[in-house]
Parts: C-alpha cells; sequence; structure tokens
C-alpha cells in the first residue's frame, strides 16, 4: 500500500511539474528533461509512468481539468443560494494561471502536431462531458427552449476562451464589460436552488 501511494505521490509531482512547465516554458519549453527537474525524479522514473512525452502533456491536462471541475462542484453543489451570475464569475476564475496557459499551449500545438491532435480531442470531450453535467445538475433548463443545455455551456466556454486569449494582447478594461454583459444574461438563468 506505502508503494501505491508513493507512486501516485509521484505521478501526481510529475502532472503539476508539467502544467508548471508548459504555463512557464510553453509548449517547445516543456520537455521531459524540464518536467523531471521540476518534478525532482530521474528520466526512468518519468518514463515508468508516461513512456512518452504525449502521454505525459495530455494526462497532465486531463488530470487538471477534472480536478478543476470536481474543486468547482465541490464549492457550488448543495449551495442552492449561488445564482447563474455567481456560478460564471467563479468558472471565469479557472481561466486565470497556469491551468489555463497549459491548456492554450496544447490547444495550439495540436493543431500542428498529429500525434497530440487525436488525445486532446478526447481530454477535450471528457471535459464537455463533465462541464455539461455541471451545468445541468446546478442550472435549471426547463425554462429554456429544447438544446439550450447543450448549447449554453459551449457559448460560454467560447466567450471565455475567446477573452482569456485576448488577454495576452488587449489591456484588461477591454474584458470587464463583457464579463458585466455575461453576467447580465447569465442572471436571467435560475439555478436550481432558486426555485422548490
Amino acid at each position: 500500500m506505502a508503494r501505491q501511494s508513493r507512486a501516485e505521490a509521484t505521478r501526481k509531482r510529475l502532472l503539476e511539474a508539467t502544467v508548471e512547465a508548459l504555463s512557464e516554458c510553453g509548449y517547445s519549453g516543456a520537455s521531459t528533461q524540464e518536467v523531471c527537474r521540476r518534478a525532482g525524479v530521474s528520466r526512468g522514473t518519468l518514463l515508468h509512468h508516461f513512456p512518452t512525452r504525449t502521454e505525459l502533456l495530455v494526462a497532465s491536462l486531463d488530470a487538471i481539468l477534472a480536478d478543476r471541475v470536481e474543486h468547482f462542484m465541490r464549492t457550488h453543489r448543495g449551495n442552492g443560494a449561488a445564482d447563474t451570475a455567481t456560478l460564471l464569475k467563479d468558472l471565469w476564475s479557472q481561466w486565470q494561471g497556469p491551468v489555463y496557459a497549459a491548456w492554450l499551449e496544447l490547444a495550439v500545438a495540436a493543431r500542428t502536431q498529429p500525434d497530440l491532435r487525436q488525445p486532446m480531442r478526447e481530454v477535450m470531450a471528457r471535459f464537455d462531458d463533465q462541464i455539461l453535467a455541471a451545468f445541468q445538475e446546478l442550472i435549471d433548463f426547463e425554462p429554456l427552449p429544447p438544446g439550450a443545455e447543450l448549447a449554453i455551456p459551449f457559448v460560454t466556454f467560447a466567450l471565455f476562451n475567446g477573452l482569456a486569449v485576448g488577454r495576452s494582447y488587449e489591456s484588461d478594461d477591454r474584458e470587464q464589460p463583457i464579463l458585466q454583459l455575461i453576467e447580465l444574461l447569465a442572471g436571467m438563468l435560475p439555478t436550481r436552488g432558486d426555485h422548490p
């Protein structure tokens, strides 16, 4: 049992070091050597857990996205008092920091790296399913037209992705009016706790 927990701890360190390396060094700079250095493990240890660099990169994104969804749900499940605008404001906070930067690096790289493209599609399909389930649990879609429960998460993420990418070359004051509009629109959607 102790050996298994050590292996899990090592794997977790590798995944976290990969996200850090992607965020700080970019796709090309997130080499296996850099990840090993950050995680404090040997190359052999890394290869034991992740035989290829692509597996390491994709697994790091998969793990961190799943963790983000789980944290978001733990925060808001059963809270009832949080309105939809508050949910989306908290969701927007997920587009800050190293996790978003790591995702962006991999998303851009997948366009020209065939070995990365399919695994990224699979990771993002799982993430889409998790987010859809979260939205369905937290937001009441019944008053809306059929198909809204699929369209709303997609549109929300498209807006957030665009705003976050724009942040790399726009001033921060450009995003505030857009976020306020999103919050205004979100306020029109009832959460599950809004009515009995």
